[in-house]
């Protein structure tokens, strides 16, 4: 310990009693030992700090290198000549886009046919039934004026005036 062998120590130790004599030896004791902890963490926590200090300026040298390689490779770089390929995203993003719209335009147009079929059943039946109310009423008319009973009104009307 610190470089020190058992006749050192004892001879410490021997000091240390005669100096502070047996009442107060054990409370001089506890508090070496508290400035001892105190000292250790006191170091131990000095070495983190430097550990992540030189830690830190390593990882700056390193980011400083990875700085310097993409600025060679910038300028290595001919940026006209260079495809990412977003013409054919772009392309694939428009025929997405005029795909979406043309079944939009489907679907409308779907929609406009049955709206359309619809209008016309319902013209049909409309037609149907003025034709059946027609024929209908034509029955009727046909059977209150029957010619025959017009003549024979007109005939007796006419004898009822001969007779007059």
């Amino acid at each position: 310990m610190f470089g020190m062998g058992f006749f050192e120590i004892t001879l410490v130790a021997v000091i240390a009693i005669i100096a502070l004599g047996p009442e107060k030896l054990p409370k001089a004791m506890v508090e070496i030992a508290r400035f001892l902890k105190k000292f250790k963490s006191g170091v131990e926590d000095a070495k983190s700090t430097l550990d992540n200090e030189l830690s830190i300026s390593e990882m700056r040298e390193e980011a400083n290198k990875f700085k310097a390689q993409i600025e060679d490779a910038k300028s290595s770089v001919n940026v006209n000549n260079m495809d990412l390929g977003l013409n054919d995203i772009m392309n694939d993003t428009n025929s997405q886009e005029n795909e979406v719209a043309s079944k939009k335009e489907l679907t409308s147009k779907k929609e406009k046919k049955k709206k359309k079929k619809s209008q016309e059943k319902d013209e049909i039946k409309n037609l149907e039934t003025n034709q059946e109310e027609e024929i209908s009423t034509k029955d009727e008319i046909s059977k209150d004026e029957d010619p025959s009973n017009k003549f024979k009104v007109k005939f007796d009307d006419e004898k009822v005036k001969e007779d007059n």
